[in-house]
């Protein structure tokens, strides 16, 4: 059991460790500017800052460095107490969990942001129709706590700093490239032309978008079978892995311990990297 509840654990530990980070004051992040903080090569911390503003952390990339390297260490420390020869699987597992678990974060952000549009554009359509325009109902959105609100700021200062609204909206999908987003924006483009008449468009626009969620949503319930047994039949080795570690110790040993042992565990792990990929790519219901 201690060998299956172990990386488990790290996954724990990473994810705590980033949530504090996410919570930091800002008088603890002034005295470390303070201190000339270390910085990643720019290409990395480039993608990190993406990353980590897609999974709406609100941390900088060398926290998050820090803390995911936190997490390894005391992983380690913790198996090593336990089960020394289960120390270097441990570490990969808790240095796994930290991009992994931002994978997951961006990806609910992303669900969050595509169901909340069709609102957003009917909330647009409301506005255009008590006399109001596109523009105000853009700064309204964004001062809101829905998931659109990030990328309509966006579009919002833009406006602010010169850029007419056409043109803000036209860069909107370049950086979010998310299912609707260039419907979206094309229509609210239309819309601060025309006015009030194209609230009805919005509206019928956002009727669309729902219709299309609802019809991924019925493609994901019939695929439910296939994606548990692609869980099953994945996560069955490491429970092989799990159980004879219980059952006979000295096998665990002779895995991470001896040459043979390690090219059988890392070959293992990369085919099940690879099928748990492949088997994602055949069920998974692909935007239309």
């Amino acid at each position: 059991m201690t060998a299956f509840l172990l990386p488990l654990a790290g996954v724990a530990v990473v994810a705590v460790l980033v949530v504090a980070a996410s919570r930091a004051d800002s008088a603890s992040r002034v005295r470390h500017l303070r201190r000339r903080p270390w910085t990643l090569p720019s290409p990395v911390r480039t993608r990190l800052v993406v990353a980590l503003a897609s999974a709406a952390v609100d941390a900088t990339p060398e926290v998050a460095v820090q803390t995911c390297a936190i997490g390894v260490v005391a992983c380690v420390i913790v198996t090593g107490a336990i089960a020394p020869a289960l120390v270097v699987p441990a570490a990969i597992a808790a240095a796994v969990a930290g991009p992994l678990w931002l994978r997951f974060a961006s990806a609910r952000q992303e669900r969050r942001f595509v169901h909340a549009l069709p609102g957003a554009l009917e909330q647009v359509a409301s506005e255009l129709r008590g006399a109001g325009s596109v523009a105000s109902a853009i700064e309204r959105l964004g001062a809101s706590s829905s998931p659109v609100a990030r990328d309509v700021r966006r579009v919002h200062t833009r406006t602010t700093l010169g850029l007419g609204l056409a043109d803000s909206l036209a860069v909107w999908p370049e950086e979010h490239d998310g299912p609707g987003v260039r419907a979206a924006a094309g229509a609210l483009a239309v819309a601060a032309a025309m006015g009030g008449r194209a609230a009805d468009a919005l509206d019928g626009l956002a009727s669309s978008l729902r219709d299309r969620l609802d019809a991924i949503a019925e493609a994901q319930a019939l695929s439910t079978q296939a994606r548990l047994s692609a869980v099953v039949v994945g996560a069955a080795p490491l429970g092989y892995l799990a159980f004879a570690a219980l059952a006979d110790a000295r096998s665990v040993t002779a895995l991470v311990g001896t040459g043979v042992g390690r090219v059988c565990l890392v070959v293992g792990i990369a085919l099940e990297g690879l099928a748990a990929w492949w088997m994602r790519r055949i069920v998974a219901t692909e935007p239309a």
